[in-house]
C-alpha cells in the first residue's frame, strides 16, 4: 500500500544495489524491468513497510479501498452531505437492500431453527426537549438544531490576541478584513486585537500541486516556529487545488 509521496523524482533518488554500482531509479527500471519512463521528473511514492520509493507511472490504485487516516475537507463534505439524509429515506434505503438480500425461507436456516426476517425492530422513543442557550444579552431556543449568532453577546468573551495571517494570492485590502473581523468579534462580547503579522509569501503558478502544498506546509512550520503560542492563523488561498490534510 502507499505511505506518502517521496520528495525525489526517479531521475534524482539514487540507491546502492546489493551487487553492481549506484544508480538512480530511472536507470534501474531501464535496465532491469525494460520501462522507459515517461515521467521521470515526478515524485515517487513510497509503498509497503520498508517504504520501498516506486516512480507514479508504474503504480496502480486499486478502486474500493479503505481510507486510513483522517479525511481531507472535501472528503469530509462530501461524506456528510452523502450520510446527512432523513430518516425516512434511509429507512426506505435499509429496507430495499433487506428485501434484496434476505432470503426468507432458506432451508439450511430454517434446519437450525433460525427465521430471518427482513422487518426493521420497533422500539419506543420519545423527543427530548430543545434546550435553552442562555447569552448575556439574551436567551434562544434553537430550531432543527441550529441558531443564528447574530446580536448574541457570549456571556464570557476571550481575548484574541496572538493570531496572524498568510495571504498566498494578495487580497485587496486586508486591513478592512482585520478590522470586520475585530468589529464581529467586538459584537459578541470577543476582544480581538491586531494580528502579528501579515504576511504575503507567493506561490509560484508554474508549480505543480505538490510543491505549492509543501510550500504552503512550510510557511506554516516557520510562523508557528517564528511566534510561539498562536492562538489562529487565517490562510488567504486559492480555491482548493492542493489543500493540507487536517492532521497537519
Amino acid at each position: 500500500s502507499a505511505r506518502k509521496v517521496f520528495g525525489q523524482p526517479p531521475s534524482q533518488l539514487k540507491f546502492k544495489q546489493e551487487e553492481g554500482p549506484e544508480m538512480n531509479t530511472e536507470q534501474y527500471f531501464s535496465q532491469k524491468y525494460k520501462i522507459r519512463l515517461e515521467y521521470p521528473d515526478l515524485p515517487c511514492i513510497t509503498v509497503g513497510s520498508k517504504g520501498i520509493a516506486l516512480p507514479m507511472e508504474v503504480c496502480t490504485i486499486v478502486k474500493g479501498q479503505h481510507k486510513l487516516g483522517k479525511l481531507t475537507g472535501d472528503q469530509t463534505t462530501n461524506m456528510i452531505r452523502y450520510s446527512a439524509k432523513p430518516a425516512f429515506e434511509r429507512e426506505r434505503v435499509i429496507q430495499q437492500i433487506a428485501n434484496r438480500e434476505i432470503v426468507l425461507t432458506d432451508p439450511l436456516l430454517a434446519h437450525y431453527g433460525i427465521n430471518p426476517s427482513n422487518k426493521m425492530i420497533e422500539v419506543n422513543g420519545r423527543v427530548l426537549d430543545t434546550p435553552t442557550i442562555n447569552y448575556s444579552n439574551k436567551s434562544i431556543r434553537p430550531r432543527d438544531g441550529s441558531w443564528n449568532l447574530r446580536g448574541k453577546v457570549f456571556s464570557l468573551g476571550k481575548t484574541m490576541d496572538n493570531w496572524g495571517i498568510l495571504d498566498f494570492v494578495g487580497v485587496p485590502d486586508v486591513r478592512q478584513f482585520i478590522r470586520e473581523v475585530q468589529l464581529v468579534g467586538g459584537n459578541s462580547g470577543m476582544r480581538i486585537n491586531q494580528p502579528r503579522f501579515v504576511e504575503n509569501p507567493r506561490i509560484n503558478s508554474r508549480d505543480d500541486d505538490y510543491r505549492k502544498k509543501e510550500q504552503i506546509r512550510q510557511e506554516l512550520k516557520r510562523v508557528h516556529k517564528n511566534y510561539p503560542g498562536l492562538q489562529m492563523i487565517v490562510v488567504f488561498i486559492n480555491g482548493k487545488p492542493f489543500p493540507i490534510e487536517n492532521k497537519e
